[in-house]
C-alpha cells in the first residue's frame, strides 16, 4: 500500500465520520457502496488505502462529505469551503494574535485536526490521564 492511498483512506474516513456516516465496521462499507452505487470490493479498498476512486466517485465522495475533492485526494488547500465544515465553525482553526492563542498553539491544533479520527480520540484519553495526574 503507498502512503498517499493511506492517507486518502485517513481523510476519506474522518470526512465521513464528521458527517455521522456510519463507523468503519458498523456499515459504513455497504451503507457507503449503496449511496454511490459502487461494488463493495471497491468501496472496501478505498476506505482500507488499498486503491484510489474514480473521478467521478471522488466528486460524489466529495458532495457526500462536503469536503473539497482536491483536498480528499492529495490532502492540499483546505479540506472545506467557508460555512461548509460539518463540524461547524466553532471547529475552525483559531485566530492568532498577541491575546489569543500563541503560534504554538495554533501550530498544534493544526496538526491535531490533520490526524483520522481515531488517533486523535486516543491521544485524548491519554491526555485525560495526565491531566489527573498532575492534579
Amino acid at each position: 500500500m503507498s502512503n498517499e492511498k493511506i492517507r486518502f483512506s485517513e481523510r476519506l474516513n474522518d470526512a465521513l465520520d464528521n458527517v455521522q456516516f456510519p463507523k468503519l465496521g458498523g456499515g459504513r462499507k455497504s451503507r457507503l457502496a449503496e449511496h454511490l452505487g459502487s461494488p463493495s470490493i471497491e468501496v472496501n479498498r478505498w476506505l482500507k488505502g488499498q486503491a484510489f476512486p474514480p473521478t467521478s466517485v471522488l466528486i460524489k465522495l466529495s458532495d457526500l462529505t462536503r469536503a473539497r475533492s482536491n483536498w480528499l485526494l492529495s490532502g492540499n488547500g483546505e479540506a472545506y469551503a467557508a460555512g461548509e465544515n460539518p463540524r461547524g465553525n466553532g471547529k475552525m482553526p483559531p485566530p492568532t494574535g498577541q491575546e489569543k492563542l500563541n503560534k504554538e498553539a495554533v501550530d498544534l491544533s493544526l496538526a491535531w485536526m490533520k490526524l483520522p479520527k481515531q488517533q486523535r480520540d486516543a491521544l485524548a484519553r491519554v491526555i485525560e490521564q495526565l491531566l489527573v495526574q498532575v492534579k
